[in-house]
């Protein structure tokens, strides 16, 4: 597998695009009161991997609740734009964001209980994960009201599924396999069941080959790339298939990981991309194909470098100097 030399993920996928009045769909925000429904768009288009004109249409959020002095709609306009910067794989300025909308959120009088809360809950958690940091992602859940049984509401849901991705990182498996599982049973209630959106099958598959329970997650992974190869978004399919290189042994785990890498090369998604080249090279590495390997850690590494993740890249680092982690 040969890794294209172009490296088009380098690119600044967010410089000179705007959001134009009938994209997001209900036109350029005003006044305060037509930011709700615009984040909703926003999000729409986010989830739609039409990143660069969501990061614009949050930019113009902020803006719009800055002139307005509307405390509660900049925090959730600096909150939606902190998950597109990191869908982005702009982890510095993801952080940034989520931050300051933490910040605002404490004063505007939002409910700290409230599906605007758990949804800024998750996206601190998940940058903190991108970063390398599970430790801190972890300390973000102490003290809040959503340790314990979650609403099935779609925040409420994204949050379960990132404290359950909190849960495998910080060594409590059967807490996180329960979050997942728990996401896949509701999110089949609901008829809403895209691993575009909550990918809790390959989530939960990485736990179960950790314990061991290869067959499992095998499946499991296997039924999310069929799903993301029907009706995915491209990214999807290549996250699913990232992981599937890791559940499956031998050459087919090798297939699986560069199809990952070719596919997320198409996308907006450099974090996500970063992530396979790595785990990519680290297969290399394990089947000794040390050439190929370095050719590719070292794409990784300095795309890793390029989004900001200290983890990513001391995992780049190792793999590179020919040691499996």
């Amino acid at each position: 597998m040969r890794v294209r030399d172009e490296r088009p993920w380098l690119a600044d996928h967010s410089r000179g695009i705007t959001v134009g009045t009938n994209r997001p769909g209900q036109g350029r925000p005003v006044h305060a009161e037509d930011l709700p429904g615009y984040l909703r768009d926003l999000r729409r288009l986010a989830d739609a991997d039409d990143l660069s004109a969501a990061h614009s249409g949050c930019t113009i959020a902020v803006e719009v609740a800055e002139r307005e002095g509307d405390g509660a709609s900049l925090a959730m306009a600096y909150s939606q734009r902190s998950s597109v910067a990191r869908r982005q794989g702009d982890l510095s300025a993801a952080r940034a964001d989520a931050e300051a909308a933490a910040e605002l959120f404490a004063g505007s009088g939002v409910p700290p209980d409230g599906p605007a809360a758990a949804l800024l809950l998750s996206r601190r958690a998940a940058v903190h994960l991108d970063l390398g940091d599970p430790a801190a992602a972890d300390g973000l859940f102490a003290g809040t009201d959503f340790t314990g049984d979650l609403p099935d509401e779609p925040e409420f849901l994204l949050l379960r599924y990132v404290r359950g991705c909190v849960h495998a990182a910080v060594a409590r498996p059967g807490e996180g396999l329960a979050d997942f599982y728990r996401c896949g049973e509701r999110l089949a209630v609901r008829g809403s069941d895209r691993p575009g959106i909550l990918p809790w099958r390959s989530a939960a598959a990485s736990v179960l080959k950790r314990l061991g329970a290869t067959e499992a997650a095998e499946r499991l992974v296997a039924e999310e790339v069929a799903i993301t190869r029907r009706h995915g978004l491209a990214s999807a399919l290549g996250r699913a298939l990232r992981v599937q290189g890791q559940v499956r042994p031998g050459e087919e785990g090798l297939a699986a990981a560069g199809e990952a890498v070719r596919v997320l090369q198409g996308t907006p998604r450099r974090f996500e991309l970063a992530t396979a080249l790595v785990d990519l090279g680290g297969l290399l590495n394990a089947a000794r194909r040390r050439t190929q390997a370095r050719r590719v850690l070292r794409d990784g590494l300095e795309l890793a470098e390029a989004c900001g993740s200290p983890g990513l890249v001391t995992r780049a680092k190792l793999y590179h100097g020919g040691k499996n982690a």
